[in-house]
């Protein structure tokens, strides 16, 4: 009985262990199980990166491009959903093909935005941030960040004055505040860097842009945020599979506008005109001169002249141009696990210019990765690295300008009467250089090379026994290498035998007379600067939530230093034009210089902090400081400190409001108070400072020292105190928002020379001191309405920005006449003649001399073809003087600079295409004419307005006569309205369908074509591109490209 009794334990146990084995595998099973399924929005379009997570657990995955995510979690448990802007959703996991769809939350205010030191949620915000994401400029074709940026962000004036490759665009934030430099603060990944920088930046390596404008978000920054902060994010790995993404894009450049220039004929006539002019006024100012026939001189052009150039044309710039063309390739590879996560990504861009030896270059390369090395521990290292070459003819009187204007110039207006090759032998007829030689190697190159690497290391622990504190230290070295090198080399010009009766056009023989050398030096130039700098930050943040009450805090120590070392030299008498190099040239040490190098140091210690309080999410209270020292100070003048306040009211969340104001989704209303800085100065002004001099001793030379300007030791920081207040709205189902902000500004302590209220019997150079004054104020818009009609999703977005500065202290003698002060005036006026008219005929001309019989206009004589002014006052009087002198000057132009910059976007999508039209606009601003019929001479024509000049048989002309006079004067008879509104991108674009790509393995592959400048729908100049600062700059630029996306 017992056996048997042993024998049933046994299978019972058996039996038992079975089903706990069974049991355990099925466990173990459950909790392996895979979950798969796509997450889609409202409209069934896919969502990328929407963030799974297994509720109550750290295990979590991220969606793919098409919105496809897969999970290992226990069966049965729960999956939560969530991604930006969308309603949380949470699912049981039951299997495999879950289809989850996303609702847009109606309060889609945890955005994530990127603020000093961190990130906020948008709703939380209480200072003025404006922000874009780099997909919205990724297929712009540009060499640089700025000018891919114009127009989108409210606010911010960018503006591309030239189309020469890799000219960056000029960027400022709100108005003016200062004549010194108004630069923003650029600042990467946490670490400040400069505007050289930003623009190496390739849009794919991007992940957003910030624009940090009022006082109380830029704070945190100090004593280098008192023209506003941009904030840079570059993109980091995820966890997610690997992914491949590449983008090719190449295109041909048009100019966008070339102003027409007279035509042999008409520059012929037109110097005819200028002598027939000066004939008749002569006689009419010395009647008792005999005045020589202007049609017997050798400089006339004559009848069988005129009738050969009528028929022959020849153009300087036609010879030279080419075609412009660039290209861009960018591929990156980012993907990662629930520990580890990395990117890493490569550019290279080209663009080849308009002429030979006009060229830019840029490969940029970034690796990044991000580990967590523990539970509490992530550590993350981000490299980079850019190498950039720029290109273009050696032209001494360009120097180092971008804009090219005096080469592109002698391009433009060179005489159309003669060519400019013959038989490929350079003309060397009537003109003293050769434009088309100078773009050429054989007369030297300018070339410079950038190259930077940057290491960025971050270690983050996030304290186990203190929840919500979190320690993180960051390390960032910088190192940067410039080359400049500067070839020069003298070219031949041939004379050829001319014809003609006043011998005035080439022969058709084309016969050799003589030759004749250009020299504008032999030599060969470089110039190298080496800088090394770092940067250590150390942050400690708090974030917390108890109850109703949101409370975050941050600390931050920050450290830095750097370092330059310049030098530079030059080798005269290079043998050959093909050898431009040190050891090509023969110049012994008498013939050479040597020129003296540099050394510069710099450091700055800074401490930050910040705290911010919400209840309720509707009462929200920002507070930070912000302690810098500088050594580009005196010891007692090196610390400064700069406080910031904001607050904001969510008034929508309140009964009162969201009860009784249906359509109003969302708004906000904020402000803020802040005192910012500007030390964007030379360092070591506060001490005494020498130069090395020569003088002759004995017939020899002597060296010693000489004292630069008298040293400061009181100098210190320009600050400005700012004011800002804001709202921020969303309407009707947050389909339309809207926000409305307006600031004001007071930059004070501005750095200047003391000149003018110091006697000039003073001996030395007056040192900076911290003396002026400028008050600025404006106002911002933004705004964007989206919805979709049957399939078509479609969309509106636009801002509009007014901005104005004027000088409320400055230094000016005290004696200054009332017209002369520049207090509570424009940082940009234009000072000019008052022009009343034109003297036409001999009648009015008359008339003009009995009623102003002493008339003068600056010493010349009143004549016919002559511009009158109006006479304002005299140099001691207010009253009219009888003659037109400087004291007659007037303000012609208020806004050189536009307070008004505004831009929109309109655009779709539908079943793959998505069209993006966007256009850029300025206003309130006035230009004055650059090119006002001075310097135009046998070898140099004029601009196609000036045909239409006065003659005695053209008395009514829209221009002046030809012979200069006083015309040429700054005078509001040259000044034009500036405004313009510019279609500055047009973008379409195709998804090819999935099921034809997913066969052969590719995610996702987009075509598009992009145009950029394509036309002005509003032109106020005509005669110059709106945006170019001198009509002979080198041309802006219009694009068209072709580019191909493909993601594996």
């Amino acid at each position: 009985m017992k056996k048997k009794e042993h024998k049933s334990r046994s299978l019972s146990w058996r039996f038992l262990l079975v089903l706990l084995s069974f049991s355990f595998s099925t466990i173990v099973q459950a909790q392996n199980m895979t979950v798969t399924g796509t997450v889609v929005d409202q409209n069934g379009e896919p969502l990328i990166g929407v963030t799974v997570t297994e509720l109550n657990t750290t295990n979590g995955a991220i969606t793919d491009i098409d919105g496809n995510f897969s999970i290992k979690c226990t069966n049965g448990a729960t999956l939560k959903f969530s991604y930006i802007g969308y309603k949380e959703v949470t699912k049981v996991a039951t299997g495999t093909n879950l289809k989850i769809t996303l609702i847009e939350d109606s309060q889609a205010l945890d955005e994530v935005v990127v603020v000093g030191y961190g990130t906020q949620k948008k709703g939380s915000v209480t200072g003025s941030v404006t922000s874009v994401d780099a997909k919205a400029i990724e297929d712009f074709p540009s060499a640089n960040l700025s000018s891919a940026l114009a127009g989108r962000l409210s606010g911010v004036y960018i503006s591309q004055g030239t189309g020469k490759p890799g000219t960056s665009a000029s960027f400022s934030v709100r108005a003016k505040g200062t004549p010194n430099n108004s630069d923003p603060l650029y600042v990467i990944d946490g670490v400040v860097r400069d505007k050289m920088a930003f623009d190496a930046l390739d849009a794919s390596e991007v992940a957003n842009i910030s624009v940090l404008k009022d006082g109380a978000s830029a704070a945190v920054y100090g004593a280098r945020a008192a023209n506003g902060v941009v904030l840079i994010t570059t993109k980091k790995g995820g966890n997610a599979k690997p992914t491949i993404n590449y983008t090719g894009t190449v295109g041909i450049d048009v100019a966008a506008m070339i102003p027409e220039t007279l035509n042999a004929y008409e520059h012929a006539t037109y110097l005819n005109d200028r002598a027939i002019q000066g004939y008749l006024n002569n006689a009419i100012w010395n009647p008792n001169v005999e005045q020589q026939d202007p049609t017997t001189k050798s400089s006339w052009y004559t009848d069988d002249e005129l009738a050969h150039f009528k028929t022959t044309d020849y153009s300087f710039l036609d010879d030279a141009w080419q075609t412009p063309w660039s290209t861009r390739h960018a591929i990156n590879i980012t993907g990662g696990t629930e520990k580890v996560r990395y990117f890493i990504g490569g550019s290279y861009f080209y663009n080849m210019g308009s002429f030979d030896n006009l060229k830019y270059s840029k490969y940029n390369f970034r690796a990044s990765i991000d580990a967590d090395i523990s539970k509490n521990l992530t550590v993350g290292l981000n490299i980079s690295t850019d190498n950039r070459k720029d290109t273009k003819p050696n032209w001494k009187s360009d120097g180092d300008r971008d804009r090219m204007n005096d080469l592109y110039k002698g391009l433009l207006l060179r005489t159309k009467m003669i060519p400019s090759m013959i038989d490929g032998m350079p003309v060397g007829n009537f003109i003293e250089w050769h434009p088309l030689m100078l773009i050429s190697e054989q007369s030297g190159l300018h070339t410079k090379k950038w190259q930077n690497v940057n290491v960025n290391a971050t270690a983050e622990y996030r304290v186990p026994f203190v929840k919500g504190l979190k320690l993180r230290l960051q390390y960032n070295r910088t190192l940067d290498n410039r080359l400049i090198k500067k070839v020069n080399f003298p070219y031949e010009m041939y004379n050829f035998q001319t014809a003609g009766t006043n011998n005035h056009y080439i022969d058709p023989s084309n016969v050799v007379v003589s030759t004749k050398t250009r020299d504008d030096g032999n030599y060969v130039f470089k110039e190298n600067q080496l800088a090394e700098e770092y940067q250590l930050n150390l942050f400690v943040t708090y974030d917390r939530k108890f109850g109703n009450h949101d409370l975050s805090a941050l600390f931050v120590y920050e450290q830095s230093e750097g370092d330059s070392e310049k030098f530079d030299a030059q080798r005269n008498k290079l043998i050959t034009w093909e050898m431009p190099e040190f050891f090509g040239a023969s110049g012994d040490a008498s013939e050479s210089i040597v020129g003296a190098g540099s050394v510069s140091e710099s450091g700055r210690l800074s401490y930050v902090g910040r705290l911010n309080y919400a209840y309720a999410d509707k009462y929200l209270l920002e507070a930070a400081f912000r302690v810098d020292g500088s050594t580009k100070f005196a010891p007692d003048q090196r610390w400064g400190f700069f406080p910031s306040v904001s607050a904001g009211w969510r008034i929508s969340s309140e009964p009162f409001f969201s009860e009784n104001i249906k359509f109003i989704d969302y708004m906000k209303l904020r402000g803020s108070i802040a005192t910012l800085g500007n030390d964007a100065i030379g360092g070591w002004q506060w001490m005494a400072r020498y130069g090395i001099t020569t003088g002759a001793v004995f017939n020899g030379l002597s060296y010693g020292l000489e004292p630069k300007e008298v040293p400061n030791p009181k100098l210190t920081w320009e600050k400005s105190t700012s004011y800002n207040i804001g709202f921020d709205s969303r309407w009707f189902n947050n389909k339309f928002d809207f926000s409305f902000e307006y600031f004001y500004r007071r930059t004070y302590d501005i750095l200047d020379n003391l000149n003018v209220s110091v006697p000039t019997t003073f001996g030395a150079s007056l040192p900076k001191e911290n003396y002026s004054e400028v008050k600025s104020r404006g106002f911002e818009i933004e705004l964007g309405y989206n919805d979709r009609i049957g399939k078509v999703d479609y969309y509106l977005r636009g801002n509009f920005s007014f901005a104005d500065s004027w000088w409320s202290k400055k230094d000016e003698a005290e004696n200054i006449r009332a017209y002369k002060s520049e207090i509570n005036k424009s940082l940009s006026r234009e000072w000019g003649f008052e022009c009343v008219g034109m003297i036409r005929t001999e009648e009015q001309l008359q008339q003009y001399m009995e009623e102003n019989p002493n008339m003068t206009i600056k010493g010349q004589k009143p004549g016919l073809g002559m511009l009158i002014y109006k006479d304002v006052r005299g140099p001691e009087s207010d009253e009219p003087d009888g003659i037109i002198t400087d004291d007659d000057k007037v303000v012609i132009i208020e806004n050189k600079v536009a307070p008004i910059t505004y831009g929109f976007t309109i655009g779709g999508k539908w079943k793959g295409f998505m069209l993006d039209i966007f256009f850029q606009g300025m206003a309130g601003h006035k230009k004055l004419m650059d090119f006002r019929g001075n310097g135009i001479n046998a070898h140099t024509s004029t601009f196609k307005y000036y045909n239409d000049h006065w003659t005695p048989e053209n008395p009514n002309a829209s221009m002046p006569g030809a012979t200069q006079y006083k015309n040429n004067e700054a005078s509001s008879f040259w000044v034009r309205n500036a405004s313009f509104l510019r279609c500055k991108n047009i973008s379409l674009s195709y998804d090819l369908p999935k099921t034809l790509i997913q066969k052969i393995g590719v995610d996702k592959i987009r075509l598009f074509l992009n145009g950029t400048n394509l036309f002005l729908l509003q032109d106020k100049v005509k005669w110059m591109d709106p945006e170019a600062t001198s009509i002979s700059d080198y041309p802006v630029m219009r694009n068209f490209s072709f580019g191909l996306n493909i993601t594996i």
